[in-house]
């Protein structure tokens, strides 16, 4: 008995043995998570090792990247994209009106964090500042009780196309609303900007 148990369990261990060298043939291990799941490296394009620090929860940054004496254009949002997590349709709706404001925020706050330092335009410029939302949940879970929102930016050089430096971050809602709160970030964002993001250290 034992021994027919085992030449049926044969075939199943052989295969259970090809789908493990197969996924080991693909790639040896599969590449880690990044913010479960909601940081898609993909979209920011290729080399791209983010660093994390205490203002934004991963940063990249080209070396010699600068600001000083440049232009820099605000892009529009497109529409949100929900990676990793599916929401409920109070969630997307909230995060459709977010992202129409949040180009206006940006250029608001950065035109106030970079005087003396870069000029924000809504046309040309040297560089170019994009962004998406890539995560909205109006309820909060156990590590909050209010909304939490998750994006990425990237700033191109205008001409060139070249990725500059690569952000994601995500922020909790639970004080304040969450446009106030966004706000406050986005004044941190503008003074590491004032310094290049160093924060991203060499």
């Amino acid at each position: 008995m034992r021994a027919r148990r085992g030449a049926r369990l044969a075939p199943v261990l052989a295969l259970l043995t090809l789908m493990a060298a197969g996924r080991g043939a693909a790639g040896e291990s599969p590449t880690p998570s990044l913010d479960d799941g909601m940081l898609d490296p993909a979209w920011f394009g290729p080399a791209v090792t983010f660093k994390r620090t205490d203002v934004i929860d991963y940063v990249w940054v080209k070396p010699g990247f600068t600001l000083k004496g440049k232009k820099l254009r605000v892009e529009g949002w497109p529409d949100p994209v929900f990676i990793g997590k599916e929401r409920k349709a109070r969630d997307a709706a909230m995060a459709f009106q977010l992202v129409e404001r949040m180009p206006r925020n940006i250029r608001t706050v950065l035109h106030h964090e970079l005087l003396g330092v870069a000029e924000v335009v809504s046309e040309g410029g040297d560089l170019v500042l994009s962004g998406r939302l890539v995560d909205y949940v109006a309820k909060g879970t156990m590590r909050a009780s209010g909304p939490q929102a998750t994006w990425d930016m990237k700033i191109n050089d205008a001409g060139s196309g070249e990725l500059l430096a690569a952000v994601h971050h995500r922020r909790l809602m639970a004080i304040s609303t969450v446009e106030e709160r966004i706000v406050m970030w986005l004044e941190e964002f503008g003074r590491a900007l004032h310094d290049d993001l160093k924060i991203a250290g060499p």
